[in-house]
């Protein structure tokens, strides 16, 4: 469930710099931004998409001389947040930043107040990333193959935690499970940070993560990295093996970041958001922020995106009915 979107160094700054370019021909759009635009986040601070949209939306801030606003609301696995953006006006100044949840959660509760695509305008996508499976230092965990022997042996099931409920990183452990045929309980939590910080006390054994979360705890020995969602190990930790290579070939699910209003956005604003997106996404600055995130930038025009989101709706939804998981 990887994107096919991995470009070479420097096609990435030639695809980046001619969406740079492209922005400054975009007309139509007037003197957007004459007031603040709101960017909702449907996920607390403590997710990753969180400081994935304020990257982006602090670079929207400066290179349209407007004023940009973060407005997390997280809850019922990114639905509340995504519902307020199908209802605002289709004008451009309520826009939704999230992560894949966003097309995964609708096939996981019975009932949801909007349809994608139908309520939503695809804008443009911002990157994508993989996540990384870890263990409490206290657990004693040291690899995939020890988890799985701990959890086949104990009484009562071992309970984890996610960023969100719905999330790709929640349906890797669920997937996960299922092909290791071990029984994991998740637990969730409304701020993740809390979540970590309660397997970084040992009191919840396993957590599933954004690499650059991980990182400076692994390294302070609280958190053991047990494997890697991605194609490739992380060059940060060489010796993590992928699910993959664990022998775990379904589990390989990556997450991706765009941007979403909603629907009947005029094409003309559409267009201009998308350009500016894409000269954001070129800005030194944002680029050297998202790789201290480990995430790879996705410039694009805005039918990649409703193509990406066509393509993976199904597949979700054949996924949610495959495992039996259910939110509600």
């Amino acid at each position: 469930m990887h994107l096919s979107l991995r470009l070479s160094r420097t096609a990435a700054a030639a695809l980046l710099a001619a969406c740079a370019v492209g922005s400054h021909a975009q007309s139509g759009a007037g003197d957007y931004p004459s007031r603040t635009v709101r960017v909702i986040v449907p996920a607390a601070s403590g997710s990753l998409t969180d400081p994935v949209a304020r990257v982006l939306v602090d670079e929207l801030a400066r290179n349209t001389g407007g004023t940009w606003v973060v407005d997390n609301r997280p809850g019922a696995g990114g639905i509340i947040g995504a519902d307020a953006v199908a209802k605002a006006p289709a004008d451009g100044y309520t826009l939704l930043f999230t992560a894949n949840n966003f097309i995964i959660t609708p096939s996981l509760y019975a009932k949801v107040p909007f349809r994608i695509p139908d309520d939503f305008t695809s804008i443009g996508l911002v990157g994508r990333a993989d996540n990384l499976l870890v263990a409490s230092a206290a657990t004693g965990i040291r690899n995939l193959g020890e988890l799985v022997a701990r959890a086949k042996a104990s009484p009562k099931p071992l309970e984890y935690t996610s960023p969100l409920l719905g999330s790709a990183a929640h349906l890797t452990v669920e997937l996960f499970k299922r092909s290791a045929g071990i029984a994991l309980e998740h637990i969730p939590y409304k701020d993740s940070g809390q979540g970590t910080g309660d397997t970084l006390a040992g009191r919840i054994p396993v957590n599933i993560m954004g690499l650059s979360t991980a990182l400076p705890h692994i390294r302070a020995g609280k958190l053991v990295p047990l494997a890697w969602t991605g194609a490739r190990r992380p060059p940060e930790l060489p010796e993590t093996p992928t699910f993959v290579e664990a022998g775990y070939k379904d589990v390989h699910m990556g997450l991706w970041f765009g941007f979403v209003g909603p629907a009947r956005l005029p094409a003309s604003l559409v267009s201009h958001l998308n350009g500016r997106i894409n000269a954001a996404l070129a800005a030194p600055a944002v680029i050297e922020r998202l790789g201290n995130l480990r995430i790879a930038p996705l410039p694009g025009d805005s039918q990649a995106m409703a193509r990406l989101i066509a393509a993976e709706l199904p597949v979700y939804a054949k996924l949610a009915a495959d495992t039996g998981i259910r939110l509600d």
